[in-house]
This record gives C-alpha cells, structure tokens and sequence, in this order.
C-alpha cells in the first residue's frame, strides 16, 4: 500500500523533512479519539500464548545477573519479602566469576521459590534478560536488577493496579533514588521519576515517555500476553526503552504513585561499564557510539513494525523525531551533537540515505536555534530539505 510505503521510507530514506516535523504538534491528543488508541482499549488482554501453566505462580519475578555479588543478596531478600500471595523469582546467571553462584545457590537451598539457571558461556545483556522472560508460567511477569531494593507492597500494588484496569499492559510505582550505600540521591524526580502513560491515546503516550530520563518503567509488572507480542530486549542501545515504547504502543501503562522502587545509581558508572556488567553487548561500537541517534532508529523502527495504522505509524514517528532532535528533552541535547558525528560517518560509509536524514536535521536543528526574525534562513532550510529530497529520489530511481 502507498501508505505503508511512506512509513517504511519515513525514515531509512527521506528522513525527515520539516513538513513532517511539523505533523508532531504540541497540543493533547484527545483522548477518546479512536485513532489513537493501542489494539485492546476498549477490552482486556487474553491468555498468555498456550494457557497459563497448571499451578504456575501468578507473577514470575525474572531476575538477570551477571558478577552480582556486591548487591545481590540485598535483592533477593527484598524481592522475598514481597507480600503478595503467589510469586516465583527466576535467576539467570550469565556466567558469573565471583560469588554469585554460592549466593544464589544459598537462598535456594532456603526458599522454594527461586528458581536458577546458569550460562557457562557468557551471553549479552539482552539475551540474558530474555532468558528469564522465557521462563515465565504465569500471567504477570517483572524484570528485577541484581542491586535494587523493592518495599514489600510493590509488586501487590501493581498487580492491583493492572487488575482494576483490564486494557493496561504495565504497572509501575514512583522511584527512589539511592547511591551504593543505599542513601538517598538528590535526584530531579521531575524530569526522571515513571511518567504516568495511563492515558487512552498512544500519541500521547508516546509524547509523555520520550520527554522523560531513564526510562525506569521497564522494571513495572507487565501482562505476560503483552510482553509477548514485543520484540524483548536486543542488541541495540536502550533495548529497555524500546520495550517500553512497544508496550505503550499496545496500550496504556499505569503508574502508583507511591515511590515503592529504589533504584541503585553509580556515580562513576559509565554507558559502557553499565551494559559490560550485564554481560555487554554484541557489537558495542555500533552500539554505544552516536547511541542517541541510534536509539531514535530503534525507536523509529518498532514505531514502523507494529499493527498500528499507517497515518498513526507516521504521526508517531513525527513525534519520536521532534523530541530527539527539536525539543528540550533529556536525549535531545545528545542527540543533536551527534548529528555532525552521524554526517562524517554517512559520508565514509557512502550512506546516502543517512546522509540525506542529518543534513537535513542539521538544517532543521540550525533554524530552530536561529532568532525567529530570521525568516530568510527558514526558507533555506526548507529549499535545502527539498533538493535533499528530490536528490535522494533520483538516486533511488536509478537504483531500481
């Protein structure tokens, strides 16, 4: 279809240009507005794919971990002493070398529920993480990290939450920051605590997630039918986020407001040294280089594959493309020093079509900074983009 070709080139070719820019409009998306809404508003989630397990528990609490001694007891201890009724934890070590096995080894010799499995061969963060997805029997799955600290009410309260509202696809609470110590940071919760995505309109969703840091929601509890139906965790930068954003995508994510998540920072705690204690990442230059850039391209992407409408697709996208590049963001500073990065390295890679996409930002990027007088300037920018657009489509044309 037409449509679905505008989508797909949306981004890998044309990439964008300001008309589309100006498509991510500022105002609300209206909330009973049917176009706006993921697949199950208006009716509830079904069964996990096969039917839930026989006697399975009602929630599986995945926990990944890769050389987790210094905090990892502290986990388990926190997420046992949960007071809702029926829930395992499942442990997938990746090939830990100091004494994580011993640990673990310890609270299961203690407590039924949990459940190991160990990696000889050491996998990449995301292949962990999606081992103890795969694991999960019942209804309602969590990711727990191996250093953060739960109250005893959280998981209840957003299994409660869920509940109470059938078309929901996550749960998650407000957020404590706590340093190693586990004393509290000085942490602007306005810009970084869970932002409420209980809204019924996607692109409103969507709008509310990208203008927020951290993007802690991936560790809510989540319908097991609805993680299924998401691509898990890959081998890109921010696969966390990109989660987050295909769920918001299905539908609303709900949030208690109740600060019941502590989660551990590391001062000196660097991108690359965050995902190597995980167990890394399969190709960590593409990765971790340029890695706002590259997340708008992951997020772009999963935008492009769902189910939603074709007009939906290129709205979302739109608005995924200002508030990286155009608007005050938490990514959106970053993101915009890598457009020069992302130039030179279109250019070495004979990449056209990502040359044609950061030219043109770089352009967009320079009019938005320019004094609103500056009118002249405008009009370039917009005849720039057009002859990047017709010089791109007659490239394609030969390539056919």
């Amino acid at each position: 279809m037409p449509e679905d070709r505008a989508v797909a080139d949306l981004d890998h070719r044309l990439r964008p240009d300001l008309g589309l820019l100006r498509q991510a409009r500022p105002e609300a998306a209206g909330e009973d507005d049917d176009l706006h809404r993921g697949h199950y508003a208006g009716g509830s989630w079904p069964e996990i794919e096969g039917g839930t397990v026989p006697s399975a528990p009602h929630v599986t609490i995945g926990l990944p971990t890769h050389n987790g001694e210094p905090f990892l007891a502290a986990a388990l201890e926190s997420l046992l002493a949960q007071d809702h009724p029926d829930f395992e934890i499942v442990v997938s070590d990746n090939a830990s070398t100091d004494a994580t096995p011993a640990i673990l080894r310890s609270f299961a010799e203690r407590d039924p529920r949990i459940r190991i499995d160990r990696s000889e061969a050491i996998l990449t963060a995301a292949a962990n993480f999606n081992r103890v997805f795969e694991a999960a029997r019942g209804p309602y799955f969590m990711w727990a990290a191996d250093d953060d600290l739960w109250d005893a009410a959280y998981v209840r309260r957003c299994v409660e939450a869920l509940e109470a509202r059938p078309i929901a696809v996550m749960a998650c609470t407000g957020i404590r920051f706590i340093d190693p110590s586990g004393a509290p940071r000085d942490i602007d919760l306005g810009r970084y605590d869970n932002p409420d995505l209980s809204s019924r309109s996607v692109v409103e969703r969507v709008r509310r997630l990208l203008r927020r840091g951290g993007w802690y929601q991936v560790y809510g509890v989540a319908r097991t039918a609805a993680l299924q139906q998401t691509h898990l965790f890959q081998d890109v930068y921010g696969p966390d986020v990109v989660v987050v954003l295909e769920l918001a995508l299905l539908g609303p994510i709900l949030k208690v407001p109740e600060p019941l998540f502590s989660y551990r920072q590391y001062p000196d705690r660097t991108e690359r040294t965050r995902v190597d204690r995980q167990g890394g990442v399969g190709d960590a230059g593409t990765v971790a280089a340029v890695r706002m850039t590259r997340l708008q391209e992951s997020l772009s992407e999963a935008v492009r594959r769902s189910a939603l409408s074709a007009p939906l697709r290129i709205r979302l996208v739109a608005e995924i493309l200002r508030a990286v590049f155009l608007d005050d963001t938490p990514i959106g500073g970053v993101a915009r020093r890598e457009i020069e990065t992302r130039i030179r390295q279109a250019r070495r890679d004979l990449d056209l079509s990502a040359y044609a996409k950061f030219s043109a930002l770089k352009w967009v990027v320079a009019a938005r900074a320019a004094p609103a007088a500056s009118r002249r300037l405008a009009t370039r920018v917009r005849r720039g983009a057009g002859r990047i657009r017709r010089g791109a489509g007659r490239i394609r044309r030969r390539l056919r």
